[in-house]
């Protein structure tokens, strides 16, 4: 159909109706987007959060309501980040995209926060040692022993996964420990590891190998400060326990 000398589109019904969805769409986005460069997210309901870091890995279709399926299953957007891939990609709507993107988002967030300790921020309390051991092995499927060797003001100076497995006195050399003390002239240390069924309850075989490696560090003047069990659900500190 020609008008005033050029041609006009002539549009169906179904195709009017997309063009409606996809600019409401493009409105309730960017509404969302002003919302949190004004006020920040403080306030904003989770599956809000989600959904707006849902923006970038799904860029054409709702994911409102993406976002509190997502939250139905892994309950928080902590654990949403750190689901294993097979179970991610099990919920309708959730494809490639969002698996990676809530890869890199999980890795971001690690980095920064290693970071941030790598560059003089203390682990001078229990709560501020789990929150960097959390983002580290509490996820894991796999228990992971972890030793921190830290100054004398408590500033990390390294790390090290000493193994994976169940915590045995048999896969613990006290001799490999000295070494890395020494290396990095350690002042003292705190052991952690994590238990992927979310029992925080320490074993006979944590608590005896604790106080055998305390006594042994002691001799070289080196401190156990403490041992941390990390769950994605919390913490059992053996300091707090009355326990070394």
């Amino acid at each position: 159909m020609e008008k005033d000398g050029g041609t006009t589109e002539l549009r169906g019904p179904l195709e009017v109706e997309t063009s409606k969805n996809n600019t409401k769409g493009k409105g309730h986005r960017q509404r969302v987007k002003n919302k949190i460069l004004k006020n920040g997210m403080l306030g904003m309901l989770d599956y809000e959060v989600l959904e707006a870091f849902l923006f970038y890995a799904v860029p054409q279709k709702d994911t409102k309501e993406l976002a509190k399926k997502i939250l139905l299953r892994f309950k928080t957007i902590e654990n949403a980040l750190h689901a294993p891939k097979e179970e991610l990609l099990s919920i309708k709507g959730v494809g490639e995209s969002v698996y990676s993107y809530f890869k890199i988002m999980k890795e971001f967030n690690g980095y920064l926060y290693k970071n941030k300790v790598e560059n003089g921020v203390l682990l001078n309390s229990v709560e501020s040692t789990y929150k960097y051991l959390k983002n580290s092995i509490g996820y894991s499927r796999k228990e992971v022993f972890k030793l921190l060797y830290l100054s004398s003001s408590n500033e990390l100076l390294g790390e090290e996964d000493l193994f994976l497995g169940t915590l045995d006195k048999s896969v613990i050399y006290p001799r490999e420990i000295i070494k890395e003390v020494l290396r990095y002239n350690a002042k003292s240390v705190i052991f952690s590891h994590n238990h992927p069924s979310g029992s925080l309850k320490p074993s006979e075989a944590d608590i005896k190998i604790t106080r055998k490696l305390k006594e042994i560090l002691s001799s070289l003047e080196v401190g156990v400060l403490d041992h941390i069990i990390i769950s994605p659900r919390g913490y059992l500190s053996f300091l707090e326990e009355g326990l070394i």
